[in-house]
């Protein structure tokens, strides 16, 4: 086993990733129901790069409302402080991610891709089962890799091998399995720790750290995580133009009877978010909707 720890490598990372200083301040504006909207407008004017993003995200499928938000000013008024603090995160995670060293075992074209894929399908699934959770499982399903990104980039020699490990033993070793044999943990728990030592909300950090594991998440996030699983076995699906179930990591039928999901609703989605997803992969990059 590696002598890689979970711990040093959050360590390590979150200072590699450290959300800016400003970022901070915003949410804690934000969760004060004294201040002032102009405060908040002003604190977020001061990094446009993630005043760009987050108005992106605002604008997206998950969020738009009939109206375009075409300052932060008006996305705090037609989404609300919560929806705002959420983009806030994601917008911050998002420019984070670019920092991190290039590498060729998960560019982050291809990561995004996927992540795309599925924020689109649980923004789908949530928007016909559970409205009010639509925002959040979209984020959960954006953020959902951010540990494998991290993994590939930071422990490239172990996570290939865990990676190579799955792939001689795929019907003995899950890909998260191996990780923990070689590591001692896996690329869900250390975005969840990630998660958390950035202050995300416990919803955001469960999408994180059960994925994989939806019946083990905690109860209040059992339903989001449980979109957000069910969404990352659809986006492999998407990603290699299947619709073969044996082609994508296992769902857990429990969830799907808990949320009361057919799995043919889940593959007819992933049709639909085939026309979604360029509009999302381009909250990091524009340059893609441009080209599009």
């Amino acid at each position: 086993m590696s002598s890689l720890t979970l711990e040093s490598l959050v360590r390590n990372t979150g200072r590699l990733l450290a959300i800016p200083r400003v970022v901070g301040e915003i949410l804690r504006l934000l969760d004060d129901p004294n201040s002032r909207q102009a405060d908040i407008a002003a604190l977020l004017a001061q990094d446009p790069a993630l005043v760009a993003i987050v108005l992106r995200l605002a604008n997206s499928p998950a969020f738009a409302p009939a109206r375009t938000v075409d300052s932060v000013d008006r996305a705090i008024m037609l989404l609300g402080r919560d929806h705002l603090r959420r983009l806030v995160i994601a917008g911050a995670v998002t420019q984070a991610s670019e920092r991190l060293p290039m590498q060729s075992l998960l560019p982050l074209e291809v990561f995004w891709r996927h992540s795309s894929y599925c924020a689109v399908i649980a923004r789908l699934l949530a928007e016909r089962k559970s409205p009010d959770l639509m925002g959040t499982v979209f984020l959960g399903g954006l953020l959902h890799d951010l540990g494998q990104l991290v993994l590939f980039s930071q422990a490239p020699e172990e996570a290939h091998s865990a990676f190579l490990s799955s792939l001689e033993h795929p019907d003995a070793l899950s890909p998260e399995a191996a990780e923990r044999d070689v590591l001692g943990f896996d690329h869900a728990q250390l975005g969840a720790a990630l998660a958390e030592r950035w202050g995300l909300p416990d919803v955001l950090c469960a999408c994180l750290g059960y994925h994989h594991a939806p019946l083990q998440a905690p109860e209040p996030s059992r339903a989001p995580v449980g979109f957000v699983h069910l969404a990352n076995s659809a986006a492999h699906l998407a990603e290699l133009d299947s619709r073969d179930w044996r082609d994508a990591p296992p769902t857990e039928p429990e969830v799907l009877k808990a949320l009361d999901i057919d799995p043919g609703l889940i593959l007819e989605l992933i049709d639909e978010a085939q026309y979604q997803v360029l509009a999302v992969e381009a909250l990091r990059n524009p340059k893609l909707a441009d080209d599009g």
